[in-house]
């Protein structure tokens, strides 16, 4: 039997396992002939080449389960998330209505503990002021169960849009510069600071948001 190596990028590569089921699929691909692996440079592994393929017509749960649990630290979400859509495809279209299903409920408790993990992102991000009046910034220390930070992203823009702040976790940092977001390496606890002197501030605006 041949196998297909399939590697995606380190984190939550949703838009990498996108196109790499849509090939798959347009290949007639199944599950047991494909091999999913994670790294910081995929394609230097001799890794099949990924081409471009028609869009794949599933249904929107699916689609909502798979861009939650694409960010589950899970090493093997990537080989049940494209069981879960080849199953999909091939006779079982309302498979999530089976919530007894061994795939579907691990998939599900996957993508409830990522949203679970969000939540906590949303609701305990504490930025401290940093820099001097003339050159502001605001950073955040916060350390996620999963790969979230892409994810969480949009939240922390829509509500500090015109705030220069960056967040730094143990497995990635983001920046947003009041114009521009920009993903970074891995941060320590010790760059972010403890306490500032908005901190009052912060905490009413969280319990105002949150309570």
């Amino acid at each position: 039997m041949t196998l297909h190596r399939i590697t995606l990028r380190h984190g939550a590569d949703l838009d990498g396992f996108r196109r790499a089921v849509r090939w798959l699929i347009a290949e007639e691909l199944a599950p047991q002939h494909v091999v999913w692996a994670v790294d910081d440079a995929p394609g230097l592994f001799g890794d099949d080449a990924v081409h471009d393929a028609p869009p794949v017509s599933i249904p929107k749960g699916v689609a909502g389960l798979i861009e939650h649990a694409v960010c589950h630290h899970d090493p093997e979400r990537y080989a049940l998330l494209y069981g879960l859509v080849w199953r999909v495809l091939n006779g079982e279209r309302d498979l999530l209505e089976v919530a007894s299903d061994p795939l579907v409920h691990r998939i599900d408790m996957m993508a409830r503990s990522v949203r679970r993990d969000l939540h906590k992102m949303h609701a305990f991000v504490r930025f401290r002021r940093m820099g001097t009046e003339n050159l502001e910034r605001f950073v955040a220390w916060f350390e996620p169960e999963h790969f979230i930070l892409e994810a969480a992203a949009p939240f922390f823009i829509d509500r500090f849009r015109s705030l220069d702040w960056t967040i730094l976790t143990p497995v990635g940092s983001m920046r947003w510069n009041r114009a521009t977001l920009s993903f970074g390496p891995p941060g320590r606890r010790e760059d972010a600071p403890d306490q500032d002197s908005f901190e009052e501030g912060w905490r009413g605006y969280y319990e105002s948001v949150f309570n």
